[in-house]
C-alpha cells in the first residue's frame, strides 16, 4: 500500500513534476525586493500579481512563468498522485528533457528528481536537492560518470 505524503513544507515546496519550487527565484522573490523588481521588469511572461510565487501546489498549479494552470499539475489531480512518478504512465511527453534554455531552466532534471524521491524520499531529496542544482548548473560532464564538481 502506497505511503500517503504528509502536507509538509517540503511537500508543499516540491511540484508533482521533481521541480523544487524552494529554489526558484519566483518563490525567492518573497524574501527579496530587488529580486522581485528585477523577475516583473525582466520576463512579460511573469505577471507582478502571482510574485513571489508561493510554490506550485498553495496555488493549484497557476505558475506565474505559464500562461495558464501548469498541464503537469492538472494531469496528476486527475490521475490523482502526489508525483509523477506514481503515475501509471510515468514518463510521459509532459516530463521529456529539452535542450531549450536547459542552460538557465531546470525542466531537464524532472526526470531524475522524480527518480531520485521515489527512491530515497522526499527528505532527503530536499536535502541532497542543492547538490543536484549545483551539479547540473554547474558540474562538468564526465561521460559515463555524470556531471561533477570540480
Amino acid at each position: 500500500m502506497k505511503e500517503q505524503m504528509k502536507l509538509t513544507r517540503d511537500l508543499t515546496l516540491t511540484a508533482p513534476c521533481g521541480i523544487y519550487c524552494g529554489d526558484c527565484e519566483c518563490y525567492k522573490a518573497k524574501d527579496d525586493p530587488k529580486l522581485l523588481a528585477y523577475l516583473v521588469s525582466a520576463s512579460p511572461a511573469l505577471k507582478k500579481g502571482g510574485l513571489p510565487c508561493a510554490g506550485c501546489r498553495p496555488i493549484n498549479g497557476k505558475c506565474p512563468a505559464v500562461e495558464d494552470v501548469c498541464a503537469t499539475y492538472t494531469c496528476t489531480l486527475e490521475h490523482r498522485v502526489d508525483f509523477c512518478f506514481e503515475c501509471s504512465e510515468f514518463p510521459c511527453g509532459k516530463l521529456n528533457p529539452s535542450a531549450d534554455r536547459a542552460n538557465t531552466l531546470p525542466h531537464n532534471m524532472k526526470v531524475f528528481n522524480l527518480c531520485y524521491i521515489k527512491n530515497y524520499g522526499l527528505e532527503k531529496f530536499v536535502v541532497q536537492q542543492p547538490e543536484i542544482r549545483k551539479k547540473y548548473y554547474k558540474g562538468k560532464m564526465i561521460i559515463g560518470n555524470g556531471p561533477h564538481i570540480e
